[in-house]
């Protein structure tokens, strides 16, 4: 099942979560968007993954960007 979890980080750490995500899942990375706030600095890192590998995305983030938050962790209905 693939879902779509949200990652909050600090701007200057976007690219670093995106790299990292990549280097955790590779091809297994789905579509991912960052949206960035200039005036909060911070960037939400919308990604698609399985289900299963949530738990080590958000080990890897946590061990690497501790000030990583995470938002709503969806389900994504691919039959519409």
């Amino acid at each position: 099942m693939t879902v779509q979890m949200v990652v909050r980080v600090a701007t200057q750490d976007a690219q670093l979560a995106r790299c990292l995500l990549h280097g955790l899942l590779g091809a297994a990375l789905g579509v991912h968007t960052i949206d960035i706030d200039n005036r909060s600095e911070c960037a939400c890192l919308h990604v698609e993954l399985e289900r299963a590998r949530v738990p080590d995305a958000m080990a890897l983030l946590i061990r690497t960007l501790p000030g990583a938050e995470f938002g709503s962790i969806r389900r994504l209905d691919r039959s519409r």
